[in-house]
C-alpha cells in the first residue's frame, strides 16, 4: 500500500498495527496470569482471570485514547 499525501502510513497499516499491539497486549498478560496460577497452584484461575480482564480494559483505553487524539 502507498502512504497518503502527508507522507504518514495507510490506515490499514495503521489499525493493523493497533490490532497487533492490543493482541500482543492480551496474550502477555493472560499468559503471565497463567503462569501465576500455576506457580500458586490455584484451583480457580484467578490472576489468569484478573490479568486478561486487566490488558483487554487497558488495550480499550489505549484504542480509544489514540482515536481521540486524531
Amino acid at each position: 500500500m502507498k502512504p497518503d499525501d502527508k507522507g504518514q502510513p495507510s490506515r490499514f497499516l495503521k489499525y493493523s498495527g493497533m490490532a497487533t499491539q492490543m493482541l500482543g497486549t492480551i496474550l502477555v498478560f493472560t499468559w503471565g496470569g497463567y503462569k501465576l496460577d500455576e506457580w500458586q497452584q490455584n484451583k480457580v484461575p484467578v490472576w489468569t482471570l484478573v490479568l486478561s480482564l486487566a490488558s483487554i480494559a487497558a488495550s480499550l483505553y489505549l484504542l480509544i485514547r489514540s482515536f481521540t487524539k486524531q
